[in-house]
Formats: C-alpha cells, structure tokens, sequence
C-alpha cells in the first residue's frame, strides 16, 4: 500500500509540474545578440530594474526600469553616439536617431529574442533619411558600418556606403 500511493505521489506531482509549465509563458531571459554587440551579463535570467552605481546605463536610461543592459553594452553605444556628435558631422535629428538605435539593445523586448536586435523598417528608414550626410566608416574588425572616429583613415557619407534605411540597419548590426 505505502508504494502504491509513493507512485501515486510522484505521479501527481509531475503530472502537476507538466501542466505548470506547459500552461504558462515560456521564461522570457536575456539572450546575447552577437555580432558587434557585447554579451549580456545577465544572460540566461529575465530582464530587471538597473540601479545607481558601477553597473549603471550610462545611456539608454529610458530603459533603466527593465532591461537586460548594463554598461558593457551602454559604453559602446555611447562612444558610437559620441564619435557621431564629434567627427561625424550629424544633424541634431540623426543624433537622436541614432542613439535611438544603439540603444534599442537595451528594449527588453529586443534583450529576450535571439540574434541580432530586431528593428522596424520605417524607423531604419528614418535614421537613414537623417544620417545619409553625416560620416561613416567601415570598422574592419566587427565588419560592420561605424560613425567615423578621429583614427578612421576611410570616411564617406552613409549614402556612400549604403542606399536605404534597411542597408544601413543591416550594416550597423541589426536586422530588419
């Protein structure tokens, strides 16, 4: 008797654990994107709330409530937004486009899909109609279109390196 309800324990058990979680959303965790982008340290858990001190965004603080960003990914995007604003001559709207785009990394939509962060058409679209004049290289190493930087010895105009918003994106890291 006590093993015929030992058996009839365990099988209730997992037949509960089955139904909560076959009936629930699947964990929404922190996936890296690759490519250019620097990992997540919080892979693998869900996005959270950033709080002041070392690991706080030093860009992108629309997300700061919940994200899957730290500053190993907000540097980055800042330095890109940097050299944009110093040597590659932007308007102020392709400035805030831009960030725009660095900075959707840290979407926690974005943060839990895998890949490359995944960006609406018509706002790739925007950016490139905004940047199309401002100054663009090649970065060799990530293989990817960079705002030029003071040691670029290659610059052209966005519009020299690619003809659409959809390009650019793809260019830059992201997908459309």
């Amino acid at each position: 008797m006590k093993r015929k309800y030992c058996g009839s324990l365990i099988f209730l058990l997992l037949f509960h654990l089955q139904i909560h979680f076959s009936s629930g959303k699947p964990a929404r965790v922190c996936v890296s994107k690759g490519g250019r982008f620097p990992p997540y340290s919080s892979e693998g858990k869900p996005p959270k709330k950033v709080g002041k001190g070392a690991r706080d965004l030093t860009l992108c603080r629309l997300f700061h409530k919940k994200t899957c960003c730290d500053v190993a990914q907000t540097y980055p995007a800042s330095l890109s937004v940097r050299r944009l604003a110093s040597t590659g001559e932007a308007s102020q709207e392709c400035l805030q486009l831009w960030e725009l785009l660095e900075c959707s990394i840290c979407d926690p939509q974005i943060g839990v899909q895998p890949g490359p962060p995944l960006i609406c058409v018509s706002f790739c679209d925007r950016v490139y109609q905004s940047c199309a004049s401002a100054y663009f290289s090649m970065d060799a190493n990530k293989r990817v279109i960079a705002p030029c930087g003071v040691n670029d010895f290659v610059c052209g105009q966005a519009s020299e390196w690619v003809s659409n918003g959809t390009e650019l994106c793809h260019a830059a890291g992201f997908r459309c």
